[in-house]
């Protein structure tokens, strides 16, 4: 099947005509303006290079549909894949001398003549950064991935490194005694009645059954936190609708001196997921993919011509195939890693039913290799953010691995979900200041040096 992948371009920076090198981005599950108006000190570090800027938009996300508005059926979704994601962006990168005039003076083992390219991703993009050069290296010169956590896959134990991670951002970052809060008032939505959820201010969008709080527990999770993965020290619209640290916020709630437990908690939440205050009801019948969620467009953005900025269906059908422990929570805007047992059961027989697929939960780490196996690949600079959950996904990565040591993973103190890929700002933490450093100087080097495949 032939279709139109969209990408957008920048090169009011390019130096040396054709010899520019060319800063792509490997886009996300969502529209790739998306990705494009959140990415900022990708430009900043190509007007220091001289580098053209390539922002690639992921099948079956934004407008990139295979079958246009027909592209979500089950039958039509089976073309969306991480390596089919991959090829795209190889057949892209192939393209490219003609699609932009760059070349460069190195060839690829069969004489193609290809750019000078260094790929760049944050989130799942990184993943798919670092997971291009594991499949085709021939094709660039290094790739920097950030927040990207590629060792994440089930009976690993990593949902309880990742509830840790949660917790120790509250722990450092929010008030004195809010981890300890948020933990109480967890355990307590967990054991909740109906009643009690109901009085607590929880307005759920279809009749709550007996299953109700261990449901509206996973949401909460989910919702908490993306606060801790979200905790930029300035407003922002990037997922949804936040203030400046956030954490601080939700434990504003969590340590208000009346009230129960579940009130507070379900206070923080609706920080997250109704910040704009037009959520009527929350949808506890869609976490564990249940059902399809109503896809809400953000201010500012046509529904009808990008699909929303996240494509939660299209996600949910990647987390029903290869990314079981990534599921879409909390009315589209959250992720959290479904517990071992009973949660990813309900996922297995919610994707059978929804996709008429179930979850291939060792494909990855057999596909693409987990976090040691990466001493077999070459220039690849992994940047995690402390205060993001997800760091845990790539703890497994030792600091410096690789042919050569050119697999470096780096974590920047102070820093949310890929922060260092975002524009600068005064009020950004010393060690995302030392990240952004780290990747020039790393980006240079592969550029000066050809980088090694």
């Amino acid at each position: 099947t032939l279709f139109r992948l969209r990408y957008l371009a920048y090169d009011a920076f390019a130096r040396g005509a054709g010899a520019a090198p060319v800063l792509f981005y490997c886009g996300n599950e969502g529209a790739v303006e998306l990705f494009y108006n959140n990415s900022g000190a990708m430009f900043s570090l190509a007007s220091r290079l001289g580098a053209r800027l390539l922002f690639a938009e992921h099948r079956y996300y934004g407008r990139s549909l295979p079958f246009g508005a027909a592209s979500f059926t089950p039958t039509n979704l089976s073309l969306l894949s991480i390596e089919q994601a991959l090829a795209d962006y190889a057949a892209l990168l192939v393209a490219l001398p003609n699609e932009l005039g760059c070349h460069s003076a190195r060839r690829s083992g069969s004489g193609r003549t290809l750019c000078d390219v260094v790929l760049f991703g944050g989130s799942y993009g990184g993943m798919l950064a670092a997971w291009h050069r594991v499949r085709f290296p021939q094709l660039t010169l290094g790739a920097v991935a950030s927040g990207a956590p590629v060792d994440f896959y089930p009976g690993e134990g990593i949902q309880r490194a990742f509830a840790a991670a949660v917790n120790a951002t509250y722990a450092t970052y929010g008030r004195a005694g809010c981890a300890s809060m948020l933990g109480a008032a967890l355990a307590s939505a967990e054991t909740a009645t109906e009643g009690q959820l109901a009085m607590a201010g929880v307005r759920p969008c279809a009749p709550m059954g007996a299953d109700a709080p261990s449901r509206y527990a996973f949401y909460a999770r989910g919702a908490i936190a993306s606060l801790a993965m979200l905790d930029y020290p300035y407003a922002t619209e990037f997922v949804g609708v936040l203030p400046a640290n956030p954490v601080q916020r939700a434990c504003v709630d969590l340590m208000a001196g009346t009230g129960g437990l579940l009130p507070k908690l379900h206070a923080a939440v609706l920080h997250f997921v109704n910040a704009t205050g037009t959520l009527r009801c929350i949808d506890l019948q869609a976490e564990l993919v249940g059902v399809d969620r109503h896809l809400r467009p953000r201010r500012g953005v046509d529904y009808r011509e990008v699909a929303g900025d996240l494509g939660v269906r299209s996600w949910n059908y990647q987390a029903c195939t290869e990314l079981p422990l990534e599921p879409i929570t909390s009315d589209g805007l959250g992720f959290y890693p479904e517990q071992s047992g009973k949660q990813l059961a309900e996922l297995e027989t919610n994707c059978a039913k929804r996709f008429s697929v179930r979850p291939r939960p060792g494909w990855m780490g057999l596909a693409f290799g987990l976090g040691a196996d990466y001493r077999h690949h070459s220039n690849i600079l992994f940047i995690e953010n402390e205060k993001d959950p997800w760091h845990v996904g790539t703890a497994s990565v030792p600091a410096v691995t690789g042919i050569g040591g050119t697999v470096r993973r780096h974590l920047a103190r102070g820093g949310a979900h890929h922060q260092d890929l975002r524009f600068a700002s005064p009020l950004d933490a010393q060690g995302v200041l030392e990240a952004r450093r780290l990747v020039e100087s790393t980006v240079r080097g592969w550029l000066q040096g050809g980088g090694e495949s």
